[in-house]
């Protein structure tokens, strides 16, 4: 291996994974209310100014939808989540007008516990996927990971 590839192979080994996030997490604002055995959190997001993200549904076929994953946790169950609080504007694409995501967007998800083990050290860990654009070109398809403690 000569010097170049080296230099190249460890240039991608540290940086070859970042990517620009358009979307973060705000944990600061997280939300967690509780009654009777259902923990409710609302996940707040924030998409970048000047940049929008794909709805959640009703998505051109060659774009890509907005979704949303948890990591399975053997502590509980999730009954539903919901895209809670959206900002939607109207994007026209080569004369076709769908719906897009801007600002702020807030997940709510209802858990249960499988046994009462709330402020034990347990976390809600999952990844947001989307599909962010500006007014002139639409970019790769990144992944947003967030872990809430609960």
């Amino acid at each position: 291996m000569n010097c170049c590839s080296l230099f190249l192979f460890i240039a991608l080994s540290l940086f070859g994974d970042q990517q620009k996030q358009f979307v973060s997490f705000i944990d600061t604002e997280v939300s967690l209310s509780k009654e009777k055995d259902v923990i409710t959190v609302i996940l707040p997001f924030m998409i970048q100014e000047d940049y929008h993200i794909q709805a959640a549904s009703e998505v051109l076929d060659n774009l890509i939808a907005t979704e949303i994953s948890f990591e399975q946790n053997g502590s509980f169950e999730i009954e539903s989540y919901e895209f809670s609080l959206t900002n939607y504007d109207t994007v026209v694409l080569n004369e076709f007008t769908h719906r897009v995501l801007s600002d702020r967007v807030e997940v709510t998800v209802a858990l249960k516990f499988i046994e009462d083990k709330s402020g034990k050290g347990i976390g809600l860990k999952g990844e947001l996927y989307y599909q962010a654009c500006d007014d002139q070109r639409c970019f790769f398809p990144r992944t947003l990971a967030f872990n809430v403690d609960l």
